[in-house]
């Protein structure tokens, strides 16, 4: 059915009908005679039972009908890393949807498996969770399924920088659900602050300049504020570049900017911070990095708001810094736009091959759009860039044993609001992420001039950057 007809509308349709038929089978004589009028009015009732009776029964029936068709069934399959926080919003997405079947597979190496599926069309995942650069990528090809016509009557309850990240300019499609807006944060342990003199920072107003000659100092009493490891660390870069508003690649996708003045710039703050000796050469989340973390020698990093569910895997007693943990603003400057930036952050998405589209959809739109299935997937430490959500007592009134009674995701949703607007990542970007990473420690490390050296990142680049660039 096609219109909706309510138990009124049918009674008002079958009545009409009945009183027609009952008037044309009269004659247009005057009977005056009250008997007759009440034998009228006793068909008249029975009449009207009778059509009632009948459309509680139509009416029960479409309802069953509808009801039956409108249920969802068969299956949806995931692909992720291990113990996923979208597996969490399942839990909630099968009791909503009881005939629908959660499959989660959890390929380690799930992306090589994408690409072989993808080019054959065959074998693929209805839902796979993607970064930035590689909804970007595959949109550009036309290998995602469209998301505009679920999304955009529901845009403005995303972040738009969140949003932007599943639009391809080319096609003029959203090709994605906006999931971790992934804000991130200067993480530190305020206990080991306050042992060395540091009880009374100013968080909210410490420049860079302030936060070098703590570090320096800090670093001499043998304590680390950052990770970066000696092979370089493009993160601690990208989040600074962030911050001064610049980019790797223009927003079309079409030109490299990582060594205008606003990369030279950033590049500047990220040898300032090598020169303090505060960064701990380990590699990112190793055994030593958490080891440093639990002995109270690494007291601080630039981190992301989802490393949370790392952390408390890692970080489980008093004497490791359970409770002791806070998170502040990262430190500003003469020309610091903002106090944050985006640290990865995957968008959901649908390739063209799947086979349970109309599954994947309603899964995107329960675990990423909705209170409840944000509430499930945020727990675990993603942040949904879903609005309602952030603005919610469900997210702000989290608690971590890393954090005690601090409300952390209170902080975060002040956060939220000062990312940039102003920062893609578009097709090609990760040729360019490529080469800082490979070549920044030659420059922080003073081999050779910062402008020089960002000049010839941006030459080394170039041939890759062509090369997956979405040329418009």
């Amino acid at each position: 059915m096609e219109k909706k007809l309510s138990r009124r509308s049918l009674l008002r349709v079958f009545g009409i009908g009945a009183a027609a038929t009952w008037v044309a089978a009269c004659t247009p004589q005057v009977v005056k005679e009250t008997v007759i009028v009440e034998k009228q009015v006793e068909v008249e009732k029975e009449v009207t039972t009778v059509v009632e009776k009948e459309v509680e029964k139509i009416v029960e029936q479409t309802v069953v009908v509808e009801q039956a068709a409108a249920e969802p069934e068969g299956e949806v399959i995931f692909w992720g890393h291990d113990q996923h926080p979208l597996d969490l919003a399942a839990e909630g997405f099968v009791q909503k949807y009881p005939k629908v079947t959660w499959t989660s597979p959890h390929p380690a190496d799930s992306g090589t498996m994408f690409n072989a599926a993808v080019a054959s069309g065959t074998g693929c995942p209805d839902l796979i969770w993607l970064e930035a650069t590689q909804v970007q990528d595959f949109g550009c090809n036309d290998l995602l399924f469209e998301t505009s016509p679920i999304l955009e009557p529901v845009a403005e309850d995303f972040h738009p920088a969140k949003l932007a990240e599943a639009f391809v300019t080319k096609t003029g499609k959203y090709v994605g659900w906006p999931g971790d807006i992934s804000v991130s944060g200067f993480y530190y342990r305020y206990d080991q602050f306050e042992a060395m003199g540091y009880g009374d920072v100013d968080w909210e107003n410490l420049t860079y300049d302030d936060f070098f000659l703590m570090a320096e100092d800090l670093a001499s009493k043998g304590k680390y504020l950052f990770c970066l490891p000696a092979d370089g660390w493009s993160a601690l870069f990208n989040l600074i570049l962030q911050q001064v508003g610049g980019l790797y690649v223009s927003e079309d996708g079409q030109e490299i900017k990582v060594d205008d003045e606003k990369g030279i710039e950033a590049m500047t703050i990220v040898k300032n911070l090598y020169d303090t000796g505060a960064g701990l050469d380990v590699a990112w989340w190793s055994a030593p990095y958490w080891a440093s973390i639990q002995d109270g020698t690494l007291i601080g990093d630039f981190a992301p708001a989802w490393a949370k569910g790392f952390w408390e895997a890692q970080i489980k007693t008093p004497e490791q810094g359970a409770g002791y943990w806070r998170i502040a603003k990262f430190p500003t400057g003469s020309n610091i736009k903002y106090r944050t930036g985006i640290w990865g952050g995957a968008t959901l998405c649908t390739p063209n091959c799947a086979e349970h589209k109309e599954n994947a959809m309603l899964y995107m739109q329960y675990a990423l759009g909705s209170l409840e299935g944000c509430a499930l997937t945020g727990g675990w430490g993603i942040i949904p860039a879903y609005r309602p959500y952030l603005n919610s007592s469900l997210f702000k009134s989290a608690r971590s044993h890393i954090f005690g009674d601090w409300a952390f995701n209170e902080f975060w949703a002040e956060q939220e609001k000062g990312l940039s607007q102003e920062y893609y990542r578009p097709a090609g970007w990760g040729a360019v992420d490529a080469i800082v990473t490979r070549e920044m420690m030659t420059i922080v490390r003073g081999e050779k001039p910062v402008d020089q050296g960002m000049q010839e990142i941006a030459e080394l680049s170039k041939p890759d950057f062509e090369r997956t660039m979405c040329k418009l």
